[in-house]
């Protein structure tokens, strides 16, 4: 059956301690950002390789998006946190550079 070019998918993805991300990049097409949990790979690139004004929008948005990800995310460490910053790889790494939530 065809649509009307409304076509729609849904994927969650819950991250648990086997999570990995990784960016390849080239010279001649736009690059592609893997993002795994588990068994499950997710990859995100720009269709047709076209790299336009939308393909720009796009990744700014998704950078924005996953740099409010990770602030949410810290903010919800902190408040839930027991304290011990020596022993947490997390508190031990904030703002180390790439990745550093906005």
């Amino acid at each position: 059956m065809k649509s009307g070019g409304g076509s729609m998918a849904r994927i969650g993805m819950y991250a648990g301690e086997d999570w990995w991300t990784f960016l390849s990049t080239y010279e001649d097409h736009p690059p592609i950002l893997d993002i795994s949990c588990g068994s499950t790979t997710v990859s995100v690139s720009i269709a047709d390789r076209r790299t336009g004004a939308a393909a720009v929008e796009f990744a700014r948005e998704l950078a924005d998006r996953a740099a409010r990800f990770a602030a949410e995310v810290e903010r919800l460490h902190v408040r839930d946190h027991d304290g011990d910053g020596e022993a947490c790889t997390a508190c031990q790494n904030r703002g180390s550079g790439a990745g550093e939530a906005a």
